[in-house]
């Protein structure tokens, strides 16, 4: 199977929406209920990620990863930080989603789309980039550690009508590690 990973397109939003909560089904399971999980909405996250397409920001970057046979089976996106919440990230760029079909995870994807963003997060100079991660999910964690992030604080987060405990991971961006 080829997997490419390009620039997503306006035309790619509803693989983007599909691929969004079939990885939130897929990543979260274990960590949130399923009514919870079965509540989300392909309709709802197109509405969401086309208003990204409508209000572009040319600090961030948005790939995708795709197959001939399945069309999008991954997407990861990133720019400035978006909130200085009670727990802040110590970042000035933000990685804000990154997700996989559980089908083509541990093959190399997960890791181009990230370096992706990275890189271009990097060329934009930014000092560094940040992500919030579940705290029970430690396949996630690894991924980001392996990847090179630091774990930081902890959070609590109501998510979908559950409280959950997030971790913050802090990426070191390669213009600035000199």
């Amino acid at each position: 199977m080829t997997i490419v990973v390009r620039e997503a397109l306006e035309a790619d939003v509803e693989g983007i929406a599909r691929v969004h909560v079939q990885g939130w089904r897929e990543s979260y399971k274990d960590f949130l209920s399923a009514e919870s999980l079965a509540g989300l909405s392909v309709e709802e996250r197109a509405r969401m990620w086309r208003s990204t397409f409508a209000q572009p920001d040319p600090r961030a970057r948005l790939l995708v990863a795709e197959t001939a046979e399945d069309g999008i089976v991954g997407f990861a996106r990133g720019g400035p930080v978006r909130s200085k919440g009670a727990v802040p990230l110590d970042t000035d760029a933000e990685i804000y989603a990154i997700y996989l079909l559980d089908k083509v995870k541990r093959q190399g994807i997960g890791r181009r789309l990230m370096t992706g963003v990275l890189d271009h997060l990097s060329q934009q100079e930014f000092l560094a980039a940040g992500l919030w991660a579940l705290k029970e999910n430690l396949s996630a964690r690894r991924f980001y550690e392996a990847l090179g992030g630091i774990a930081g604080p902890e959070q609590p987060l109501e998510l979908r009508g559950q409280t959950v405990i997030e971790v913050a991971y802090r990426f070191a961006l390669a213009s600035n590690a000199a």
